[in-house]
């Protein structure tokens, strides 16, 4: 009884993890020793999902509870406390650093070829971000219908999982990136289906592709892999960095709030192990 308990604690944090940009559900995984179970399962591996499949069940449903019950929280803390929010997720990114420097070297160190996916992946990231406040829209998201919608929620749903899957790296961070982000978690919310059927038709497809795509990567580039997702972080604090910072209540409480995120991301990083390709 107890272990089917802990599974659905286990998803629980993990659906949790994976709503707070910045945050990795991967490395959630990770710390709670059920990785390759999960990702097993993820990449249809037939064999380790009828060994683990009680668990897999169990597991799935704490996910669900936390991803869906945690939106409300969310939602509601960018809506009455958006500096001190975004802060505390810029918080996190640069807490889980560390944790995505050891990942991407446990087997070999960083050569100097491993700067040209860095600068294109933090030139990608700053650039939209540019051209998104030159355009005077909160997020991408806001700026295109029909069709374009689909595809946008459809993409940043299947790069979100895959992001999902890497230890160390955040999928909800990639919605931010994509500017899907606040509209996932409020269609979360108010369960529009308009929004959250082509984001899980995503997210499905690269959570089952992603497991096998993030294999073979990282087994064949592993460092011009992190190389590039640690650009994408180094990116996002300025695509997430709060408009209104400045010498108010607001900044110096979001001070405190980026100084808890780091800490919390830093320990965690801490305490988990690095997972071998």
């Amino acid at each position: 009884m107890l272990q089917y308990v802990l599974a659905v604690l286990y998803g629980l944090v993990f659906g949790i993890a994976n709503i707070i940009p910045g945050v990795s559900g991967g490395t959630m995984l990770v710390v709670f020793g059920c990785y390759d179970k999960v990702c097993g399962a993820l990449s249809l591996n037939f064999k380790e999902i009828k060994k683990n499949i009680v668990f897999l069940i169990f597991f799935g449903i704490g996910a669900v509870i936390g991803l869906v019950g945690f939106s409300f929280v969310i939602t509601w803390l960018f809506e009455n406390f958006p500096t001190e929010t975004y802060m505390f997720f810029m918080g996190l990114i640069v807490g889980s650093t560390p944790l995505i420097i050891r990942n991407a070297t446990v087997r070999e160190k960083f050569r100097p070829i491993c700067a040209l996916p860095f600068v294109l992946a933090l030139v990608l990231v700053v650039g939209l971000a540019v051209l998104e406040g030159a355009s005077g829209e909160a997020a991408a998201a806001a700026q295109v219908s029909g069709i374009g919608a689909v595809a946008l929620y459809l993409i940043a749903g299947f790069v979100a999982a895959v992001a999902m899957i890497i230890p160390g790296v955040s999928g909800s961070f990639i919605m931010v990136l994509f500017g899907t982000y606040q509209p996932v978690i409020a269609a979360i919310k108010a369960l529009d289906f308009a929004i959250l059927i082509p984001t899980a038709i995503g997210v499905i497809a690269g959570l089952v592709l992603g497991a096998r795509l993030i294999s073979m990567l990282m087994k064949r580039f592993r460092l011009m892999v992190f190389s590039a997702i640690l650009g994408l972080v180094a990116g996002s604090l300025y695509a997430i960095f709060p408009p209104d910072f400045g010498l108010n209540t607001h900044t110096f409480i979001g001070v405190i709030a980026l100084a808890a995120g780091f800490a919390a991301a830093f320990i965690v990083g801490r305490h988990t192990k690095t997972e071998e390709a």
